[in-house]
């Protein structure tokens, strides 16, 4: 498995601004609202991040040897960890043309405020994500079979 990159990362929060601001744009030529996700988002993704940060926990218990967990779950757990972490990155991307647009336009509104919170639980996805996957990294392995923890080359 490869790690988490930051430059994806900001690609997938620069796509996800590309879209909220085709969006917003169209959205508010129509005489829309911006389109900035409801609080009761926060539900499913503070449920992600719970979800997460449970099986990273579990990951880690496993290979400190305190609890039992299969590998192959331990490598779901840790492409889950990053994918949530890129959704993470697309949902703070989407709303920072609508937070930039209304900062500018109106001030502190409570669409505003709710663009912020939703961006910031984005931000928070990216950083459990980050998170459990350094909780997903193994130890490392004795190949040779000595027990010395020095090696000599």
């Amino acid at each position: 498995m490869t790690k988490l990159k930051l430059r994806w990362l900001f690609a997938c929060a620069g796509l996800g601004a590309a879209a909220g601001w085709i969006a917003l744009r169209l959205l508010t030529s129509a005489g829309r609202y911006a389109p900035v996700l409801d609080y009761s988002a926060l539900y499913s993704l503070g449920a992600v991040c719970a979800v997460v940060l449970f099986l990273g926990i579990r990951v880690k218990r496993s290979t400190q040897g305190k609890a039992d967990f299969e590998p192959i779950a331990a490598a779901r757990t840790l492409v889950l960890a990053q994918a949530s972490a890129y959704a993470g990155a697309v949902i703070a991307g989407w709303h920072v043309p609508a937070i930039i647009m209304l900062w500018a336009a109106t001030g502190m509104t409570p669409t505003l405020t709710r663009g912020l919170v939703l961006a910031g639980a984005g931000l928070l996805m990216v950083v459990i994500g980050y998170i459990v996957q350094q909780l997903c990294k193994l130890p490392p392995e004795d190949t040779d079979g000595n027990s010395d923890s020095v090696v000599t080359e």
